[in-house]
């Protein structure tokens, strides 16, 4: 049920609004809810689907989708500013924003316009949930590993489309229902590749819980069973790959630095609150929170300067997000331990605040393209 508090809240239906009220609506919404929940979502699993659809509501997927955005343009940059928002609360919920929010870029960048007509705008407003199964494309696409789907052209008198077998594990925000889009090789041709949008529990899709994690247990994450599936035509973001995936990851790249940005202002924040009893002895530390301050503000300003122009192609652009992206993975560990360190022995306690923010930082590092991964990327960039 709906608090009293975030009942009383607005939702913004304006045809534009300027994105400073945008932010400020999605991070009041969260700060009115999430608290409440984020012990339930980081130790017992709760999948906040209700919350994830009122910060829908209040704007938090549609702010980098031409046709939904509540401003007067499509911005990544305002998406990666309110996903930060709600990270600051809670990064599990904010990885749930960020695979809908991939979902929603996926559309975006597609020539399948009735699959985007027929998605996108409930993908914008929560009304339909979608992750992303772009990992193991992501890293097979790097030589990190291969495809984990194959596909053979469906017999005549099945339609037009796919038959899909493999799985894929740990795709994330998902449930009964839900969307996500994956790449899939072709059995008999091992050049030819597809990106397509599956639903859960579509015939032969099926989504097992098969693992535990250190931390965002309350992100809706499983393995996905293919068994047979089909996968028609119309559901092909491209077919064939083609630049598709290209295309579109500077963009889904850039928008989980807003992951990495909560992480970083919840543990300035964590920091004063430890000057507030301990700043005698906490000056003698190397790093304080007006340092992280700082860094974060000039971090942001780079984002938001790479994020201006998501679709640029060319070796330069690509060497600034993906620094811009392993920078925040480094800040958010760094700022963890330094949170740690300015928090003492409070912060080794199971359950403290503290304790939380470690754990969501090393996710932030982990995640694909995880720290390793990027530094491959920017050593092959610096090779050619």
């Amino acid at each position: 049920m709906m608090s009293a508090a975030l009942a009383s809240l607005p939702s913004l239906t304006a045809t534009s609004i300027d994105a400073g009220v945008l932010i400020e609506g999605v991070r009041t919404r969260a700060r009115a809810e999430l608290p409440s929940q984020v012990d339930a979502i980081d130790h017992d699993g709760l999948y906040p689907r209700d919350t994830l659809a009122s910060l829908g509501r209040a704007g938090l997927f549609s702010s980098h989708l031409g046709a939904h955005t509540l401003l007067d343009r499509g911005d990544l940059g305002v998406a990666i500013q309110t996903m930060a928002s709600v990270g600051v609360e809670c990064m599990s919920t904010a990885f749930c924003t960020w695979c809908q929010d991939a979902s929603g870029w996926y559309l975006e960048n597609t020539d399948n316009t009735g699959l985007r007509d027929r998605l996108q705008g409930g993908i914008a407003t929560g009304a339909v949930m979608a992750g992303t199964g772009m990992s193991n494309p992501m890293k097979t696409l790097s030589g990190l590993e291969g495809f984990k789907l194959r596909a053979q052209r469906a017999p005549a008198g099945m339609g037009a489309g796919y038959i899909v077998s493999g799985v894929l594990p740990w795709v994330s925000n998902l449930g009964p229902g839900h969307w996500f889009a994956t790449v899939i090789q072709d059995a008999d041709d091992a050049a030819h590749q597809m990106f397509a949008m599956v639903q859960c529990g579509q015939p032969g899709v099926e989504i097992r819980q098969n693992a535990r994690f250190i931390a965002l247990e309350g992100t809706g994450t499983y393995s996905v069973l293919f068994r047979k599936a089909f996968i028609a035509d119309d559901m092909m973001l491209a077919d064939p790959l083609g630049d598709a995936v290209k295309r579109i990851l500077p963009g889904v790249i850039l928008l989980q630095t807003g992951m990495g940005l909560g992480v970083i202002e919840a543990c300035i924040a964590l920091m004063h609150d430890a000057n507030r009893s301990q700043a005698s002895s906490n000056q003698y530390l190397p790093r304080g929170p007006s340092y992280y301050e700082d860094a974060k503000d000039n971090l942001l300003a780079e984002i938001l300067s790479v994020a201006a122009t998501p679709t640029e192609a060319g070796p330069a652009f690509r060497k600034r997000v993906l620094t811009a992206r392993l920078r925040t993975s480094e800040m958010a560990l760094d700022a963890a331990q330094s949170a740690l360190l300015h928090a003492g022995s409070k912060g080794y306690l199971q359950g403290s605040p503290v304790n939380r923010r470690l754990r969501e930082s090393y996710f932030v590092a982990i995640i694909t393209p995880s720290i390793r991964h990027l530094r491959k990327e920017l050593a092959g960039l610096a090779q050619h």
